[in-house]
């Protein structure tokens, strides 16, 4: 894992409570609130426009994510929903995006397509010739991809990816949310805007949405717009519970990398199980990049595929289980298993599923902060059944 920096804010750091912060806020004369109003200085004026908490989190959200700034969503969707429509779609731009990317990313870009017309081309990320052909084709305004995609776990080359974006006159933007900032920085490797769901590992307590866009000025400027306009700025009660989970992110990653690197090794010997997907594994494509990329971690989620490849096994193997939580989510201090078939990547078309890997059979293990033993007998009983 890299080495642990100090998280930009201390313990007593002025927040305002976020009760308080939900309406409107008097600010100075007349001439001061026009000039917050158009987002020419600091300030509050209303909820909608930002408030003292949230702004908090986007400061340091911007300094963990080495960016000029960072604007904060109601949900992670909402983020990448924002950035697509106001930076990398808007006026008829181009976005070459990652095949296999959380399903409902996935499925927002193909209704945008289908909808509005969007020219969007999806291509396997790790294969550099098939990314060049794909910027090639038409002029590209942006090169989207996960930092570790969801749920295949494929890890992408970051630095090679940002030079043949901007080789090509395109930006590159990563959705971090699997790495977190405690496995990699995106914009240090060359990035031009960082994704983050917050409600994932940057929470990482299971009781707060958000989202995050980061990077220049320029897009900071576009996305604070979008927030204002659409109504997706974060609230103040869910940035001040964010802001808490910041505070234990490295000690929380660090332990759910370690545990899920024990879950992968035995998932991988175990006779009920078909295959697994975990970069820490060396059979895993990318094992090299990721050891390098992450700096000795791995992540905190495992994923793999029944022996007996079918929904009627997975949904014994679910029923079973009694620590670890069915849930749609992930990065939690608990450990949480997601069925993508039936959830996250319901919407896609089923032959597109079947040909990257997406199985029948095919689930996404979150580890959390439990004994690891008592995650792999959880984990063994449950297989039992299958």
């Amino acid at each position: 894992m890299r080495a642990a920096r100090s998280l930009p804010f201390g313990a007593g750091d002025p927040v305002v409570p976020p009760l308080v912060q939900s309406v409107a806020f008097a600010h100075g004369s007349a001439a001061e609130q026009d000039a917050i109003f158009a987002n020419e200085r600091p300030g509050y004026v209303y909820g909608r426009y930002g408030s003292p908490t949230t702004a908090a989190l986007e400061s340091a959200l911007a300094e963990l994510d080495a960016a000029d700034g960072a604007v904060c969503f109601a949900t992670g969707m909402a983020a990448i929903h924002a950035y697509f429509t106001g930076c990398a779609l808007a006026a008829g731009g181009r976005v070459v995006a990652q095949e296999d990317p959380y399903g409902a990313t996935r499925a927002l870009l193909e209704r945008l397509a289908r909808e509005q017309a969007a020219d969007v081309v999806f291509v396997d990320p790790t294969d550099a010739s098939a990314v060049a052909r794909a910027l090639e084709e038409r002029p590209t305004r942006v090169l989207y991809v996960e930092s570790i995609s969801n749920p295949l776990l494929r890890v992408t080359d970051v630095a090679a990816l940002a030079s043949l974006a901007h080789a090509r006159g395109a930006k590159l933007a990563v959705d971090a949310t699997f790495a977190s900032p405690m496995l990699t920085r995106p914009r240090e490797l060359g990035a031009d805007v960082v994704i983050h769901s917050l409600t994932k590992y940057v929470n990482g307590h299971g009781d707060a949405m958000g989202g995050s866009v980061a990077g220049a000025g320029d897009v900071v400027a576009e996305m604070r717009e979008r927030a204002i306009i659409d109504g997706g700025y974060l609230p103040p009660h869910e940035a001040w519970l964010i802001l808490r989970g910041l505070r234990t992110l490295e000690l929380r990653v660090r332990r759910q990398c370690e545990t899920a690197l024990a879950v992968a090794r035995h998932l991988a010997a175990h006779p009920k199980v078909g295959r697994v997907h975990y970069p820490g594994l060396p059979s895993h494509p990318q094992h090299e990049l990721a050891s390098r990329q992450f700096g000795g971690a791995y992540g905190g989620v495992v994923s793999f595929a029944l022996k007996s490849d079918t929904r009627e096994a997975a949904f014994r193997f679910l029923d079973a289980l009694e620590v670890v939580a069915s849930a749609t989510t992930l990065g939690d201090l608990y450990s949480e298993i997601l069925y993508p078939a039936m959830s996250s990547h319901r919407r896609m078309d089923l032959a597109e599923r079947a040909r990257l890997g997406i199985s029948d059979g095919f689930l996404r293990v979150s580890c959390g902060i439990e004994d690891p033993e008592d995650l792999v007998a959880d984990l063994d009983r449950a297989l039992e059944l299958t």
